[in-house]
């Protein structure tokens, strides 16, 4: 990657920097390392980013982006390629039961999931980094780590063999459950051990079933497929007689004799492939930060992928991320002695969110695991309640598509602090009177942008619609008479009153307060954190 030239001082200060590779390395190049660079390389951060495989892998083992994904995706240009390559559904399941949660009442752009494979959508969000400026150096794997008071350098080997070593002002750890970065900070990874195994692999299906019974829930266990574009399947099971078997090594045939016995038919299963196995194991790092290096997503915590969380739940942590990092390294190169404490609001934040998705998975994975007779009542109890109340089932639905996450904010009790900000379309009239603008409020909100939107003003000679200095630390203002779309906004309290909304870069409401007030509001790593 060729990287611009370093600043080696400060004007500011006088204080000499050290020549550093990078701003921040980041370590592997999975979507959680992918998104992170590139909202880093948007906002003008110098970026590394390294990986061990020295080809992008085929298989996959996800396959879900939910909603939240996918507004954070849209928020830069970037969801259209995978719309367009997804399969879009209206509803999924919750521990694999029949009766769906139904996304269509979401109060999103985006209500409903995108089924395609990970490594596809990987493919996607490395286009989108090239877009950003950035690259991804394979075959350079980390193996050890070191932190100094100034900067951080990680040892890397290469395709040959040889070893050499990157310096970064911070380090970030996205390379997954056995994570090398992790393990070189001293990082401990804490939960609950595998007490059980599901089997997978990738088949051909002579006599699939059709695509609304791709997962059947019996009292023998369950079948759950994923049909894919090239007309195979994955197919994977949690069998009740044999999954308390840890130590077991599944083959192809396996997987055929424990679809027989769950569904009482392999559906013509052949040619099985890539046979592998989950387990239900649910750990989180015991910090997510440590100096100078970070940790997000399977580097951070890791769980069964049911529901198809993971992902998702680390673009979530990449997009918190990003912005912080581009706050305090903006500060840096004014400042070398800035303070970096911004940095610690990622993990008061992020990690309630992970442990929230590990207890939903384990609550899952033991609706799922009951056996016999008593969890086949215990599963229809809970599928009765899906079924008969829609609000327990609009709450599971936001919960999963990831449309509940809201942090802490002090000194205010709105709802709306500290959740993330829906695309508003806002009503924008012509400064001297002309004819009304409709205006997306995602179109002003960017990587390390953030925003001061002054709602409902009701003076005609409203200041400029639209200001962005030329300072990238300060936020941009969005003056507008109303909210014109989307229709639920009214429901979900925006645009009920005159008011001015402080959104951070990552889309969450950091303030709102009354037109007028706020004007001092300036720098993010003062007011956001």
């Amino acid at each position: 990657m060729a990287l611009p030239p370093q600043q080696s001082s400060s004007a500011a200060s006088g204080h000499a920097e050290p020549e550093l590779d990078a701003e921040v390395l980041v370590v592997g190049a999975g979507p959680v390392g992918l998104w992170l660079a590139a909202e880093l390389c948007a906002a003008g951060v110098r970026v590394l980013v390294i990986e061990a495989r020295e080809e992008r892998v085929s298989w996959s083992r996800g396959f879900v982006v939910h909603p939240r994904t996918l507004e954070i995706l849209d928020s830069r240009g970037a969801v259209a390629p995978l719309l367009a390559s997804g399969k879009r559904l209206p509803s999924w399941h919750y521990a694999m039961g029949t009766r769906r949660l139904d996304f269509t009442q979401l109060s999103s752009a985006f209500p409903y999931i995108v089924i395609q494979p990970q490594a596809l959508t990987e493919e996607l969000l490395e286009a989108h980094l090239a877009r950003c400026g950035g690259e991804v150096l394979r075959g350079r794997r980390a193996i050890g780590l070191k932190q100094g008071p100034d900067h951080a350098a990680v040892s890397v080997r290469l395709d040959d063999g040889t070893e050499t070593e990157l310096t970064a002002r911070f380090v970030v750890g996205c390379d997954g459950a056995r994570s090398s970065v992790r393990q070189a900070a001293g990082i401990g990874f804490h939960g609950n051990p595998d007490t059980m195994l599901s089997p997978s692999a990738l088949v051909e299906l002579a006599d699939p079933p059709p695509l609304d019974q791709l997962i059947q829930t019996h009292e023998q266990g369950v079948f759950f497929a994923i049909a894919l574009p090239d007309g195979r399947f994955v197919v994977s099971t949690i069998d009740h007689a044999e999954m308390g078997d840890i130590e077991r090594q599944w083959t192809g045939e396996m997987v055929r004799d424990s679809l027989r016995r769950i569904t009482g038919t392999d559906f013509g299963m052949k040619n099985a492939e890539r046979v592998a196995t989950l387990g239900n194991s649910a750990k989180q790092a015991e910090r997510y930060r440590d100096g100078r290096v970070l940790l997000a997503g399977d580097a951070a915590h890791v769980h069964f992928p049911m529901g198809g969380q993971g992902m998702n739940l680390g673009i979530q942590d990449a997009h918190n991320l990003a912005w912080r990092l581009t706050a305090v390294t903006r500060a840096r190169r004014a400042d070398p002695a800035a303070s970096d404490a911004l940095l610690d609001g990622y993990e008061a934040e992020r990690r309630p969110a992970g442990e929230r998705v590990l207890e939903d998975v384990r609550a899952q994975m033991a609706l799922v695991a009951a056996g016999g007779a008593d969890g086949a009542a215990l599963r229809g109890r809970f599928e009765a309640l899906l079924g008969e109340h829609s609000e327990v089932n609009l709450q599971y639905a936001r919960r999963l598509a990831g449309l509940e996450v809201r942090y802490p904010v002090a000194d205010g009790d709105d709802p709306r602090l500290g959740a993330r900000v829906p695309d508003l379309h806002l009503d924008l009239p012509e400064a001297d009177g002309g004819p009304q603008q409709l205006y997306r409020l995602l179109s002003a909100i960017g990587p390390g942008r953030a925003v001061r939107l002054v709602l409902g003003t009701p003076d005609a000679a409203a200041p400029p619609a639209s200001t962005v200095p030329e300072t990238p630390d300060q936020p941009a203002t969005i003056t507008a008479s109303g909210v014109l779309d989307p229709p639920w906004a009214a429901r979900d309290g925006w645009g009920q009153a005159a008011e001015t909304v402080l959104v951070r870069p990552d889309g969450h409401v950091a303030w709102i307060g009354p037109i007028g007030a706020g004007s001092g509001i300036e720098s993010p790593q003062i007011t956001l954190g």
